[in-house]
């Protein structure tokens, strides 16, 4: 008979409560059947699970840091803000940027000049010629771009706020059309200029851009569908090194991005860009598109440099892609954060049921799609992964690496800078019935302790866990 272990059982009885974990946990979901929430959770434990091997907390491995998920602020997106309601706009701003309220996103992406989806084509000086800015001018942008911007920073301060052309005016392309060709010799120092002329109107609006990329899909060609240009390696690297140097000699915080396209077919490009040593400390880092995959060709350079930030800035819901389900997106968007990226910035903030207003031919939706009639607006499945993503994990969050059992969903770890973890789980459902599969658990190791998280059953479904420190 073990005496001295009853003893010191008997004096903790007073303190002792069974089951109780110690470690402070909170669960939130949403799924097929029901929306948002939290929802009840079981504590940790002492008493590990012998069915499954836990994502080991513990031996997770320290990658970059998480900026923050985004939207684009098109043009076409702010002109139908501009035509909401004032309370049904500040109702939609809240869903999509209030970390209390709403999704939490604190990254925007702006157009400098008209891209596809834009109620009309424009750039910002047309006059041939024209390199240092003189007839520059954004009046055009005065009327809801900004005002629908500043609107955004009201409900979250802490946007960061990007920028990208999709082409230079046309005067500096060899066939002198702003909607088609490529971009010509010589005129690096008046593309420069232009991008620099726009962050000073930025500035001089009480909008600090946190970063300019060079050029939106910088080795695609549109064939005149809608605003494009293509640049050379070399043309490419040219401005963003007069492009740096302004905005340093010029007291601005804004990096210079190079690429801003998919995947696929940057290796080469992007890897020779960031071994020229005068490119590189030119380059305040690389933005990429999910539209090809594989974010693992991505994943390589992030390892062969992984002080050079990388960042996510365009993808986005489509009309008729009935397989950009919440599941789908949080492999894209998983893949993306994983293989090295900061942000993952969607596309278009919101437009209407059809996809409009746009110049260009395809057929894209909105994180929000609305109702200009009744002010409504619908979220997207994107909008919904983004939701249990956005306000837990915090600016500077470190993304964590682990191993362990997932029964078949998706996850994503996070150690926010307090020390909390945020775990993001997405489930592609399962059948309900006797004879179906167990119920879908996520099983975490955390300090000696072990906590398992039951997956909705016969439905798809969003999770997110909080826990620590």
């Amino acid at each position: 008979m073990c005496f001295g272990a009853s003893v010191r059982a008997e004096a903790a009885l007073g303190t002792y409560l069974p089951g109780e974990g110690g470690v402070p946990v909170r669960v939130w979901q949403t799924t097929g059947r029901k929306g948002f929430r939290e929802v009840f959770t079981t504590p940790f434990t002492v008493h590990a699970y012998a069915d499954k091997r836990p994502l080991d907390v513990d031996a997770a491995v320290e990658d970059h840091e998480f900026l923050g998920l985004g939207v684009s602020m098109t043009d076409a997106s702010c002109w139908i803000l501009s035509r909401l309601p004032a309370d049904r706009r500040r109702a939609l701003l809240d869903a999509v940027f209030s970390p209390e309220r709403g999704a939490g996103l604190s990254a925007v992406r702006l157009n400098i000049g008209a891209s596809d989806y834009s109620t009309a084509l424009y750039t910002y000086d047309d006059v041939p010629g024209d390199t240092a800015m003189e007839f520059f001018s954004v009046a055009r942008d005065d009327r809801w771009v900004f005002p629908m911007v500043k609107e955004a920073i009201a409900v979250n301060p802490s946007i960061f706020l990007f920028a990208a052309p999709w082409s230079p005016p046309g005067w500096m392309k060899d066939t002198g059309s702003f909607v088609v060709g490529r971009f010509k010799d010589g005129c690096e120092e008046a593309f420069a200029n232009y991008l620099f002329a726009y962050a000073g109107a930025c500035r001089e609006r009480g909008l600090d851009l946190g970063a300019v990329t060079v050029q939106n899909e910088v080795d695609l060609s549109t064939k005149g569908m809608y605003p494009s240009c293509t640049l050379t390696e070399e043309q490419e690297s040219r401005v963003a090194k007069l492009l740096s140097n302004k905005l340093r000699s010029g007291g601005f915080g804004a990096g210079v991005w190079i690429w801003d396209y998919n995947y696929r077919g940057a290796t080469n490009r992007v890897a020779r860009q960031l071994a020229d040593p005068e490119t590189s400390a030119a380059v305040g880092g690389v933005a990429w598109h999910s539209y090809r995959p594989d974010p693992a060709w991505m994943g390589e350079l992030h390892r062969r440099h992984p002080g050079v930030p990388f960042y996510h800035t365009e993808m986005g819901p489509a009309l008729n892609a009935t397989n950009r389900t919440e599941r789908w997106w949080a492999d894209t968007v998983f893949g993306a954060l994983e293989n090295g990226c900061r942000t993952f910035t969607g596309w278009n903030l919101c437009l209407t049921d059809d996809g409009q207003p746009t110049t260009g031919p395809h057929g894209c939706a909105g994180l929000v799609t609305v109702d200009l009639d009744s002010g409504d607006f619908v979220p997207s499945s994107q909008y919904r992964l983004f939701r249990h993503i956005g306000p837990f994990v915090k600016r500077g969050a470190k993304l964590l690496h682990v191993e362990g059992d997932r029964d078949g969903a998706a996850t994503i770890l996070f150690r926010n800078p307090s020390g909390e973890h945020v775990l993001a789980v997405a489930c592609g459902g399962f059948a309900i019935g006797r004879d179906g599969p167990p119920r879908a658990r996520i099983h975490l190791k955390w300090r000696g302790k072990w906590l398992a998280v039951p997956l909705p059953y016969g439905t798809w479904s969003l999770t997110t866990v909080v826990f620590g420190p």
